[in-house]
């Protein structure tokens, strides 16, 4: 996987630490959101990013076609049909 990462100290907010995360195209974005979401013994605060994160993937035509890449390499179907109805 290929990402780029920047960590600074927030002079704003008492220098409280930031971390920046960038994945860039279809197969790592699609391998990101894998992680995320799958995994044995997955965190509350890594459920909720993955949820965080997929829910803007699918907003974009380019996360849309990384979740179909997920799904053709053996990951899970993140994409509900379309016309489904949100709870």
């Amino acid at each position: 996987m290929s990402y780029q990462t920047a960590a600074y100290d927030d002079p704003t907010d008492d220098g409280q630490p930031v971390v920046v995360l960038v994945a860039r195209g279809s197969h790592d974005v699609s391998r990101l959101i894998n992680l995320l979401t799958s995994g044995r013994h997955p965190t509350c605060e890594q459920v909720a990013l993955g949820a965080h994160i997929l829910k803007q993937v699918k907003r974009h035509n380019g996360g849309r076609a990384a979740l179909r890449l997920l799904k053709a390499h053996g990951g899970p179907d993140l994409l509900e049909p379309v016309g489904e109805a949100q709870p």
